[in-house]
């Protein structure tokens, strides 16, 4: 890559020339087309049509712009970008708010899977940032690998993080807008690094050579995208470490539990703990003994009484220590089995716990 196609290529990511207010035009259409897109994706629980909002999505071309302006040393051009691609998330994050105001989506519902699963970030995600940047940069600046584009935009995933916030401001999950935005601010970190690094290694060096002055303002634009970088790790793998520790405690927990029932039936619907709150709730089904629904008894009394030798709260505390706080929801089943020759009921024997775990 010339020196010459370099700069040609900052003309383009730079919003200049002589036609840069057609392209404004564009930019904010299909922006807000991508928006509108995954927005209801995100609300429809498709995968499909979130990654149609990732190949129309244009926020990909200011952030490359501004590590254009970095390697250039141009300080001033790469802060005028900055602000272009933070009103267009706050645009976005708007936009997708007022499309769930409109459609009226009922509150107190369970919220999509593909809207859950941006608000749990990790480091992980910071290395597909990173790969997805490498490879976005590299087909900008290799026209011959044009191809490409449609991957790296579905890699990078720019507008659906912002969308999630919008949708998850408008159900006031305050915390999980702001882990939301916390993958917004990962991916656009992660790809101005990662394409000041292609654009270093593919020719524009020779510009930093020209001036000391150059040089210094580069110096100081990559310094500041590190550091924005290290603080969003730093986020990153507390979440990370978080996540872990409540799998495995989950885990260590259910085959606790399974050894507590011992031949009891009881099948874990879900366990779930919450390590920064220090909660966990856990979700069974337990068999109870076949006469169970011809006592008068409360719930607890008709628990098998090998459940009730050693306390629950003793199970949890073994696993999860003495400052969680655990609620338990369990739902008894009855079962009755009919024989359809001659229509005799009888009470059903227990299902196999080895087949229910």
């Amino acid at each position: 890559m010339t020196v010459r196609n370099f700069s040609t290529t900052k003309g383009i990511i730079r919003f200049e020339g002589s036609d840069r207010l057609i392209y404004w035009r564009r930019f904010a259409m299909l922006l807000g087309l991508a928006v509108v897109i995954a927005t209801m994706g995100l609300i429809r629980d498709s995968g499909a049509v979130i990654i149609a909002a990732m190949l129309v999505a244009p926020l990909m071309t200011p952030i490359l712009g501004t590590a254009a302006a970095i390697v250039t040393g141009d300080i001033s051009r790469a802060v005028a970008l900055l602000v272009i691609v933070w009103i267009a998330a706050l645009a976005s994050i708007g936009v997708a708010w007022l499309i769930v105001f409109m459609t009226d989506f009922p509150r107190g519902v369970l919220l999509p899977n593909e809207v859950l699963s941006r608000t749990d970030p990790g480091a992980e995600d910071l290395v597909i940032a990173l790969a997805a940047g490498l490879a976005g940069a590299y087909v900008q600046v290799q026209k011959s690998e044009l191809s490409l584009l449609p991957g790296a935009a579905i890699g990078v995933a720019l507008v659906p993080p912002l969308a999630t916030v919008g949708i998850l401001l408008y159900f006031e999950e305050f915390d999980g807008a702001y882990e939301a935005m916390l993958l917004f601010a990962t991916n656009f970190g992660a790809i101005i690094l990662s394409a000041c690094a292609v654009y270093i290694a593919t020719g524009a060096g020779r510009l930093l050579l020209r001036s000391e002055k150059r040089r210094m303002r580069f110096s100081m634009g990559l310094a500041v995208a590190v550091l924005f970088l290290v603080a969003i790790f730093a986020q990153l793998s507390t979440t990370t470490y978080y996540r872990y520790a409540e799998t495995r405690a989950e885990s260590a927990l259910a085959n606790r539990i399974r050894e507590w029932a011992e031949d009891v039936p009881v099948e874990i619907v879900r366990i779930d703990v919450r390590a920064r709150e220090r909660t966990a709730e856990v979700w069974a089904i337990v068999d109870l003994p076949v006469d169970a629904a011809l006592r008068v008894a409360s719930v607890a009394e008709q628990l098998p009484a090998k459940l009730t030798v050693t306390p629950f709260r003793v199970v949890a505390r073994d696993i999860l220590g003495q400052d969680y706080k655990v609620t338990v929801r369990y739902q008894p089943r009855y079962a009755w089995q009919v024989d359809l020759a001659t229509d005799n009921v009888a009470p059903a024997p227990y299902v196999d716990s080895d087949h229910l775990n």
